[in-house]
């Protein structure tokens, strides 16, 4: 109104334009209200005390709010898989989840990476488990994720039978870089031990054969060779083998090199080689929790170095005094 009394009828157009300006504004901000994410604190608590139903159901309330939540969905088939022992809905679940437009490659990767681990850990299902891996790198060949899936595929054994032998069979047992403080001599293998180990050694053999980039099998064939076989020399050409395969887990380059360490050290007595595979270990995983060991390890290698070539001392003579009056007693 004061605009188009001072301007006139003139000014109309422009006094409208001012009128609507802060209501075309703050209109979207009102009509379209910003939607709270998913809320998931109740269902867990559910979960908690054995109420999976419920679950289930207050899941299912709080995906309506924004339907393609990823962690709402991953939940869901956790419940189908793990507490309703339905991995074939869970599998649904997680591919309806692979298929949504607003899923990322990491997302994709994360589900169907859990969904081979229920195939596994439920159903001891190797099979299952590598289609679920091959979704990965079909769908995102070439990416890191997809070598990553292509890795796990491959250290997989084809039957069911080899992958409960896997989970039950235990590696010897063989420190390779314990507390130097703590040292002590292990006991020679027994006939019966040796013959086991060779045996079980020539059936990891021939699943290489097959399988030659089967990390876990090659592991503990280089653990069996090191150990009761007592052929050090082949079991670190081994571990070298594992750390050429691309893109290894972190934490097994740490294993493998302080296997390899220990086995120079202990076994072959090759200071100078495990010297350099610590210095290695400390060098390019400095944020492991073994460097703290290989430190200490490389410290009481030095200490005995400078001990073994110290110059031997002879201590002086020890003088007695004998008393004049009591002959011959000190």
């Amino acid at each position: 109104m004061g605009i188009l009394w001072l301007g006139g009828w003139l000014t109309l157009g422009f006094a409208v334009t001012a009128l609507l300006a802060p209501i075309a504004g703050y209109a979207p901000g009102i009509l379209r209200s910003k939607r709270l994410p998913p809320l998931y604190a109740r269902a867990v608590a559910r979960m908690k005390f054995g109420k999976y139903a419920e679950a289930e159901a207050e899941v299912i309330r709080q995906l309506e709010k924004r339907e393609d939540d990823f962690e709402g969905w991953m939940m869901l088939a956790e419940l189908y898989a793990i507490h309703f022992n339905d991995l074939d809905e869970a599998e649904q679940t997680v591919l309806e989840i692979c298929d949504q437009p607003r899923t990322d490659p990491g997302q994709m990767s994360v589900a169907l990476h859990k969904l081979a681990d229920w195939h596994l850990k439920l159903r001891d299902d190797p099979d299952a488990a590598r289609r679920a891996l091959e979704v990965i790198f079909i769908r995102m060949p070439g990416s890191h994720l997809a070598r990553m899936a292509q890795a796990r595929a491959a250290q997989l054994p084809p039957t069911a039978e080899e992958w409960r032998e896997q989970q039950a069979s235990k590696p010897i047992p063989l420190p390779a870089l314990h507390d130097p403080l703590d040292k002590a001599t292990a006991a020679p293998a027994s006939p019966l031990e040796v013959k086991a180990a060779t045996a079980r050694a020539a059936l990891l053999n021939a699943r290489l054969k097959n399988r030659p980039n089967d990390l876990s099998t090659r592991e503990e064939l280089a653990r069996l060779l090191a150990g009761p076989l007592n052929q050090p020399e082949v079991a670190i050409t081994h571990v070298e083998t594992l750390l050429a395969q691309p893109d290894p887990p972190p934490e097994k380059i740490v294993t493998w090199l302080g296997l390899i360490a220990g086995w120079q050290i202990e076994q072959l007595h090759d200071l100078d080689a495990g010297r350099k595979t610590l210095q290695r270990l400390i060098r390019e995983h400095p944020k492991s929790p073994m460097v703290f060991t290989a430190q200490r390890r490389l410290l009481q290698l030095d200490r005995e170095e400078n001990l073994g070539k110290a110059p031997a001392v002879t201590p002086p003579p020890i003088r007695i005094k004998v008393d004049p009056g009591r002959a011959g007693v000190p």
